[in-house]
């Protein structure tokens, strides 16, 4: 199990794409809508992993996952979890999008019980050729199931109330 990818969500997407332009100098690209799961979202490189701004699709009003629901209360961009690239899911929950290039993608998901979730990929090309906002420096989460998280690298676990915070290069995503 590795890092994959870190989630801000926001209750917009332009808004989220500031944000994190306003952090780290460098903006989000548009990666595509999250069909029937109410969300849509920019990204940005982070070397072998990445940043995702996840925001509501207006869209898709009404629409309710499990995605949508961790960010339709926020009213302010925030880092709310990481994915953690994991083969093999016990409970998987199937996911796609099509690529602005016209590129479809299939993935699945496996939700915990906190806002923490795991990736497998499968066959499918992660998102690449994004542009490039740094390297993550820090990752330290806690939470009340830290064991979900043994053997991953990079990341300093606690036990307790979820939180998350990270840095890139240096720069706060708080």
């Amino acid at each position: 199990m590795a890092i994959d990818h870190l989630v801000v969500g926001s209750p917009d997407l332009d808004r989220g794409i500031k944000w994190i332009t306003d952090r780290l100098g460098v903006a989000p690209v548009f990666g595509g809508v999250h069909d029937g799961f109410g969300t849509r979202n920019a990204l940005l490189g982070l070397g072998d992993q990445y940043l995702e701004v996840l925001a509501l699709d207006p869209d898709q009003a009404g629409t309710s996952s499990p995605i949508s629901n961790q960010v339709c209360s926020l009213t302010k961009p925030t880092l709310l979890t990481v994915a953690i690239a994991k083969s093999h899911l016990e409970n998987p929950f199937s996911m796609s999008r099509v690529r602005a290039d016209g590129v479809h993608l299939d993935w699945e998901l496996e939700f915990t019980s906190t806002p923490l979730f795991f990736i497998d990929w499968k066959d499918c090309p992660r998102p690449s050729g994004l542009p490039d906002g740094g390297r993550i420096t820090s990752l330290a989460i806690t939470t009340p199931d830290p064991s979900s998280l043994a053997g991953v690298t990079g990341i300093s676990v606690r036990e307790g109330t979820w939180n998350i915070e990270a840095t890139i290069d240096g720069k706060s995503l708080a």
